[in-house]
């Protein structure tokens, strides 16, 4: 009899170990599942916030670019302008000299 109870200490040990070591590699599973995960989202969002820094570094710019071409259309305008106003006035002048 005691070697029965030897037996099925043996087995009930086996089957133990067995039930740990698949209870083990199951977690190791789901944390390597959870890690290759966790490592896909901070690479994705690495990448979008690179795209985006792009984007709005281009946008900023254009946004320059267009306000320096708006500010020499303006200089022009502005100083055609004064040249007509100076003109006006120097007929203005003249005319009142004569």
């Amino acid at each position: 009899m005691a070697s029965d109870e030897v037996q099925r200490l043996q087995e009930r040990m086996k089957q133990q170990y067995s039930e740990t070591a698949d209870i083990m590699l199951r977690s190791m599973r789901a944390w390597n599942e959870l890690l290759n995960a966790s490592t896909d989202m901070a690479f994705d969002v690495v990448l979008k916030n690179w795209d985006y820094s792009r984007s709005l570094r281009g946008s900023a710019e254009q946004a320059i670019a267009d306000a320096i071409k708006l500010q020499q259309r303006m200089n022009k305008e502005m100083l055609q302008a004064w040249e007509g106003y100076s003109s006006e006035i120097k007929d203005i002048i003249e005319r009142s000299t004569k």
